[in-house]
């Protein structure tokens, strides 16, 4: 058996001196950190969250069939068939058995950290790897203090890689996931405003997305985006091989020649060590050219060579973030309710200019901009000016927005007090062949919109 198993489970724990109720020996496929999520063969992580305290619903977990618990108190009752861990701390006991069977693997780790694209990066990166090696990858955005460790629990012994998304909102956070997953791979893509509000500084944001690249050990091999300036002086720090990428001339690994296809992707040149490979793209987005050149780059530092990295990121195929959708007046849903950073959302926009018939973008706030919160709402404005015919935008910072677009020469440019009677707004004004951009960040729920453009409500 390949997977984790409740019997290794309660002897790492046990190591570690915790309390184990040992039941029957069974797999563990996956971890969960949601009760309603539990099934045979998962793992069920109690933690305590602000609202809700995930040891109240151990019982619930228990009963729809989890392999095994870890949680601060035992549960009433006997359960024979699953295995419980009582620790004094669930996140530091789960952080320990997901190292433990990390090591037990002995998988090679990638790390993927970034401001922006780290999903993208890690998807595409999995996908293309897998065409040579047995690849694990964190599902969904398991990237947190709480998520990672619950990803290696779906690690399995005959893995040969391991990619991971890599995330942080609080200082220290980045090398902590690194304590646990001990990446001899890492790639950071870019380093942007997002988490101000809780980090306090750019500065600060830098540090804790470069401790990624400190944390790898002299054997591993670092892919750093050198067109981004607060990554290049972390480069002569380490000990480790370091792949540059970009399109600037400090970088090894360098694109060239991008040519945006709009919605069917984009075409661009890849130069490293003197050969050249030609890249195209199957995702919308010439912005993405960059986070693809990233996925190339892990590839390289697992020895492949350039012609056959660029063949696998050729023929990758991932489930995007911006979904393409249709709505019964003719028009085209360009999908991208995940989440918004002022470089996400510059990004999109770029890839509404491009496109025919009357271009429209329905915007939402950026979260955690902290202080400068109102100069990158304002920032997007007049970027949005120059990349749609028409900007509809919810939310109070998104005022501010609307204010620069109008500033910058787009007239029709309309703020709402609601994202509903926006979406309504927007609705009304899409036609056969137009193109309207949905994006917002991810507790705005812009995603609920769809149904209403579409033409479904």
């Amino acid at each position: 058996m390949t997977f984790l198993t409740t019997a290794f489970l309660a002897e790492s724990m046990r190591a570690h001196g915790y309390q184990v109720i040992e039941g029957d020996t069974k797999p563990i496929t996956s971890g969960v950190p949601d009760s309603r999520l539990a099934t045979p063969g998962t793992l069920f992580a109690a933690f305590r969250g602000e609202k809700l305290d995930g040891n109240d619903f151990v019982g619930e977990a228990l009963n729809r069939g989890a392999s095994a618990v870890i949680c601060e108190r035992a549960p009433q009752g006997n359960w024979p068939n699953s295995t419980l861990i009582i620790a004094d701390n669930t996140r530091t006991a789960l952080a320990k058995i997901a190292r433990d069977w990390q090591r037990n693997c002995g998988a090679q780790v990638i790390g993927i950290t970034g401001t922006v694209g780290k999903t993208t990066a890690k998807e595409l990166s999995a996908a293309a790897i897998g065409e040579a090696f047995l690849t694990h990858r964190s599902p969904g955005n398991f990237n947190s203090r709480e998520g990672l460790p619950l990803a290696l629990l779906s690690l399995q012994l005959d893995h040969e890689i391991s990619v991971l998304e890599m995330a942080m909102d609080s200082q220290g956070e980045i090398g902590e996931l690194c304590s646990i997953a001990e990446p001899s791979v890492g790639a950071i893509l870019n380093i942007g405003t997002t988490h101000l509000e809780k980090l306090g500084s750019v500065e600060a944001i830098a540090r804790e997305k470069l401790s990624l690249a400190r944390s790898l050990p002299p054997h591993g091999v670092a892919v750093l985006n050198v067109d981004d300036e607060r990554i290049i002086p972390v480069i002569n720090e380490l000990e480790c091989r370091v792949i540059g990428f970009g399109k600037s001339e400090a970088a090894s690994l360098r694109r060239s020649k991008v040519r945006d296809l709009g919605l069917k992707g984009s075409e661009f040149r890849v130069t490293y060590e003197n050969r050249e490979a030609e890249i195209r793209l199957q995702m919308p987005g010439a912005h993405l050219a960059q986070t693809a050149l990233a996925a190339i780059g892990v590839q390289l530092a697992l020895g492949l060579q350039l012609s056959a990295a660029a063949e696998a990121i050729n023929s990758a195929k991932i489930n995007e973030r911006l979904q393409v959708r249709h709505a019964t007046s003719g028009a085209n849903i360009l999908d991208d309710t995940y989440n918004a950073s002022p470089d996400s959302v510059t990004g999109a926009l770029h890839l509404l200019r491009g496109l025919g018939g009357q271009r429209l973008a329905l915007l939402g706030e950026m979260a955690e901009l902290g202080d400068r919160s109102e100069q990158e709402h304002r920032r997007i404005g007049s970027i949005a000016s120059e990349c749609c015919d028409v900007l509809v935008a919810a939310g109070e910072s998104c005022r501010l927005l609307v204010e620069e677009a109008r500033a910058n020469g787009l007239s029709e440019s309309h703020w709402f007090s609601t994202k509903e009677l926006a979406a309504e707004f927007a609705t009304s004004r899409l036609g056969e062949g137009d193109h309207i951009l949905v994006k917002a960040s991810r507790g705005q729920e812009f995603e609920l919109l769809i149904p209403m453009l579409e033409g479904q409500e």
